[in-house]
C-alpha cells in the first residue's frame, strides 16, 4: 500500500558525511550555501594558473578544516556559480569571524530521500513502548533487564545499545526469524529534488556553551512517497505456528494498531518537551510548535500517525526513556539546596551515566538536559503518515 509522508518540522538524517568549508560556499547576502565541485574547480585553477596550494601553505592552512573556499574565491574574485553543484537556503546567524564550519550532509539516493530503516526503526520504538506500557509484567521486563546491566563494574554507549537490543528480542522476538516485524516492510521513499534541502543551524537549548551544529535538512512541509507492505509470504508460511500465532505482537501488524500506538507514544515525548519548555525555556515560539505537533496527533484519523524519525529528537523519541524514567530507583528524589545536590551511585541515572557531565563524575539536575531546536525554534523530525489503505493484513 502508498503512504504519503508529510514533514511537520525539518528532518535530517545523515550519510556520516561532514562537508567543511573547503565543500561549500557561503554567500551572506543572498542567504545561501552553494556547494561545490572541487574537482571542478581543481581545473579552473590550473587552467588558470592559479596556485591552490601556495595559498594553503603560506597561511598554514589545513585541507578539510580550516581552507576556506569562499574566503580564497572572495579574495580571487571568482564566480562559485560556475562550479556549483546545487544551491539552498541557509538559516544561521552571522558569523563575524572566519573558523571552523561543517554541515552534517543529507543521505541522498539520486537525490534526498528517508530510508525505510528509519521509517521502520521509528515505528519499531513506538510498538516496543506501547506493547510495555500495555503489559502487566512490562515494567518488570524494563526492570529486569536494568538491573542485570547494572551489576557491571562498568557500563559503556554500546552497553546502552545491547540494552535496547535485549528488551527488542523479548517483545518482538528473540532472533531475526522469530521477530515478529519482518511482517512490516516499509521501502525507502522515493527521492525528492535538492530544491526541498536547506542548511539550518541547531541551537542546543539548556547547555551553557552556544556551540551551534549545522545541518542539511528537509524542509518543513515537504511530501515524499513510500510503500508499506504486510509480507503475505511470511504470515502464510508461518501462520500455523503457536509461536508466530500466538504472538503478543500479532495484534500490532495492521495499519490502525500501527498508527494508533504511534499516535501514543508520539503524544508522550511531546508533553514530555511541552513540560521542560515550560520549566527551563522561556520561549513561546517554541512552545507553540510542539502545542501545534501535539493538536496534529489528536486530530488524526485512524490511518494517520505523527512520528519522530531521523536526529535530533532526543533520548525520549528514540528509546523508551518514558518508561525507564519512570521505574523504581531511576533517580534520587532532590532534597535541600539544587547546587548540593548529587546523584546516588545505587541509581539507575548513575550506573548508566545518564546526564553526566563530561570530564567530570557530577551529573546534571535534570535528565534529559538539552533540547535541540533550529533558530526559528521549530523541533525536528516530526512527520504525519498517511496511509491510503487502512485495511487489515
Amino acid at each position: 500500500m502508498k503512504c504519503s509522508m508529510k514533514l511537520l518540522s525539518p528532518l535530517h538524517i545523515g550519510n556520516g558525511n561532514e562537508l567543511k568549508m573547503i565543500d561549500f560556499y557561503l554567500d551572506k547576502e543572498k542567504g545561501e550555501i552553494k556547494f561545490i565541485n572541487f574537482e571542478k574547480f581543481i581545473d579552473f585553477c590550473l587552467e588558470k594558473d592559479i596556485d591552490l596550494n601556495k595559498e594553503i601553505q603560506k597561511n598554514n592552512y589545513k585541507i578539510g578544516k580550516d581552507f576556506s573556499i569562499t574566503r580564497f574565491m572572495s579574495k580571487n574574485r571568482i564566480d562559485p556559480s560556475n562550479f556549483t553543484s546545487y544551491t539552498v537556503p541557509a538559516k544561521i546567524e552571522d558569523r563575524d569571524r572566519e573558523s571552523e564550519f561543517a554541515i552534517k550532509e543529507f543521505v541522498k539516493l539520486d537525490g534526498p530521500y528517508i530510508p525505510g530503516s528509519s521509517i521502520k526503526g521509528a515505528i519499531r520504538t513506538a510498538l516496543m513502548w506501547n506493547f510495555l506500557k500495555e503489559r502487566a509484567d512490562g515494567v518488570e521486563i524494563v526492570q529486569n533487564s536494568l538491573k542485570s546491566w547494572m551489576k557491571k563494574s562498568r557500563i559503556t554507549g554500546r552497553d546502552l545499545k545491547f540494552l535496547d537490543d535485549n528488551i527488542s528480542e523479548i517483545v518482538f522476538g528473540k532472533d531475526p526469524h522469530s521477530d515478529i516485524l519482518r511482517i512490516l516492510k516499509p521501502s525507502d521513499t522515493k527521492p525528492i529534488g535538492k530544491s526541498h534541502l536547506e542548511v539550518s543551524e541547531i541551537k542546543i537549548v539548556g547547555n551553557p556553551q552556544e556551540i551551534p551544529v549545522y545541518v542539511e535538512n528537509l524542509k518543513a512541509g515537504s511530501e515524499l512517497i513510500f510503500d508499506v507492505v504486510f509480507d503475505e509470504y511470511l504470515i502464510k508460511q508461518n501462520e500455523g505456528k503457536p509461536d508466530f500465532k500466538n504472538h503478543p505482537c500479532i495484534r500490532y501488524m495492521n495499519v490502525q494498531a500501527i498508527c494508533k500506538a504511534c499516535n501514543e507514544f508520539s503524544k508522550g515525548v511531546i508533553e514530555k518537551n511541552l513540560e521542560y519548555l515550560w520549566e527551563n525555556y522561556q520561549c513561546d515560539s517554541a512552545v507553540d510548535e510542539f502545542d501545534i505537533l501535539w493538536n496534529e496527533v489528536r486530530n488524526c484519523k485512524e490511518n494517520e500517525a505523527i512520528l519522530h524519525i531521523g536526529w535530533g529528537g532526543g533520548w525520549y523519541s528514540t528509546t523508551i526513556g518514558l518508561m525507564i524514567e519512570t521505574l523504581q530507583g531511576f533517580t534520587t528524589p532532590l532534597e535541600g539546596d539544587p547546587k548540593n545536590w548529587r546523584l546516588e551511585n545505587n541509581t539507575i541515572r548513575y550506573s548508566f551515566g545518564l546526564g553526566k557531565k563530561p570530564g567530570t563524575n557530577k551529573f546534571s539536575l535534570n535528565f534529559p538536559k538539552t533540547r535541540r531546536v533550529t533558530l526559528e525554534d521549530k523541533p525536528l523530525g516530526w512527520v504525519k503518515l498517511s496511509f491510503q489503505q487502512s485495511s487489515l493484513y
